[in-house]
C-alpha cells in the first residue's frame, strides 16, 4: 500500500512537471479546453496522445468505482451505528447477490444518479464534479483538524491514538498544507463546486439537527463497532 501511493505519487509529480516544461505558451494554452491533452499532442504526437487519453478514461472509470463501492461501505457502516437505520440490512437471499448490502447499494447509486441529473444541462459540469471531489474531502479534513485543535486537550488517554513528541509538527504541517490546498479554491472559476460543497455540508447539518432533534444527544452515541466483512459473510 505505501509503495502503491509513493510509486503514484512520484509518478504524478513527474507527470506534471514534464507537462508544464512541455507547456509552451500558457496564455494560450489557458484559452484551450483540453490543455493537458494538447500538451501531450503537440509534444507525442496524436497516437501517444490518444492511448494516454484512453487510459485517463479507464482511470477515471476505476476511480468512479472504487468511490461507488467506498460509499456503499460507509452508508452500510452509518446505517450499522443507528445514522440510516432502515438500510443496515444485508440482505440473505437476494438473488442474484445474496449477502450483499442491496438497500445501501441502492440507495448510494440513486443519489449518485441524482446528482449527475442536477448537473447534466452544464457544460461544466465535469470541471465541477471533479473540483467539488477535490474540496469536499479537504473541507472535511480541515474540519477534523480544526475539532481536534480545539478538543486535543481534553480527548481520553485510550493508548489508541497517541502522536506523542509528533504531535506539534504534524499538526503545524497539517494546517499549513490545508490553508496551501483551500486557497488553491480561490479562484471565481471554482465557485459551483464551493456552492456544491457548501449545499452537501447544510443537508448533513441538517440531519445532524434531526438526529438530535429526534434521539437526543445520547442517540449519537457508537454503538458496539463490528466487522463489515465478518457481517457479511455470515
Amino acid at each position: 500500500m505505501c509503495n502503491a501511493v509513493l510509486a503514484s505519487g512520484v509518478l504524478g509529480f513527474v507527470f506534471l512537471i514534464a507537462v508544464t516544461l512541455a507547456a509552451g505558451d500558457p496564455v494560450a494554452l489557458a484559452e484551450s479546453g483540453t490543455p493537458i491533452a494538447d500538451v501531450i499532442k503537440n509534444t507525442l504526437g496524436s497516437v501517444v496522445a490518444t492511448l494516454l487519453l484512453l487510459m485517463v478514461v479507464l482511470a477515471i472509470f476505476a476511480c468512479g468505482l472504487v468511490i461507488m463501492i467506498t460509499g456503499v461501505r460507509l452508508t452500510w457502516a452509518m446505517s450499522r451505528d443507528r445514522r440510516f437505520p432502515r438500510l443496515a440490512a444485508v440482505e440473505p437471499d437476494l438473488a442474484p447477490l445474496p449477502h450483499t448490502p442491496f438497500k445501501a447499494t441502492l440507495l448510494y447509486f440513486a443519489l449518485a444518479q441524482l446528482i449527475l441529473a442536477i448537473f447534466a444541462h452544464s457544460e461544466t459540469a465535469l470541471f465541477t464534479l471533479f473540483s467539488a471531489a477535490t474540496l469536499l474531502p479537504a473541507v472535511m479534513y480541515a474540519s477534523t483538524v480544526v475539532l481536534y485543535l480545539v478538543k486535543r486537550s481534553s480527548l481520553p488517554v485510550n493508548g489508541k491514538f497517541d502522536l506523542g513528541k509528533w504531535e506539534i509538527p504534524i499538526l503545524v504541517v497539517a494546517v499549513v498544507w490545508l490553508a496551501f490546498e483551500l486557497a488553491l479554491f480561490r479562484d471565481a472559476a471554482f465557485a459551483q463546486a464551493w456552492a456544491y460543497v457548501l449545499v452537501m455540508v447544510a443537508i448533513g447539518a441538517a440531519y445532524l439537527i434531526y438526529l438530535l432533534v429526534r434521539h437526543g444527544r445520547a442517540g449519537l452515541t457508537m454503538p458496539d463497532m463490528t466487522s463489515i466483512d465478518a457481517e457479511l459473510r455470515e
